[in-house]
């Protein structure tokens, strides 16, 4: 839990009472419960207000062209071999001095 601010606030007497009621029945104080509710309120409403979110309509506008090219194939595509079957290369890594330089392979990297 993090920082808490101690808040007064009016509810009606039904408000109130099924609080109270609640809160004996699950075991937990009016303002655990109040704060779950909260919680579960704030998500929603944000859940909500993403689901609403114009630029969803934007997926699928665009069609790639049909070349076969997907993000599975695509570093056969690239490369003409897949990623993890690419024999061992030497790679250069940055270091601050020349004497620093590492030679390793890309499969170390990768």
């Amino acid at each position: 839990m993090g920082d808490m601010k101690r808040v007064q606030l009016i509810l009606e007497e039904w408000q109130q009472s099924w609080l109270a009621e609640e809160a004996k029945r699950q075991s937990v104080s009016m303002s655990a419960l109040l704060r779950q509710m909260m919680t579960e309120a704030i998500e929603l409403r944000q859940a909500e207000s993403l689901a609403d979110d114009p630029l969803w309509g934007a997926i699928g506008l665009g069609i790639g062209p049909r070349d076969g090219v997907t993000s599975e194939n695509l570093d056969t595509f690239l490369y003409g071999t897949a990623a993890s079957t690419r024999s061992a290369r030497p790679l250069r890594m940055a270091a601050e001095s020349p004497a620093e330089f590492v030679i390793g392979t890309a499969t170390e990297t990768e």
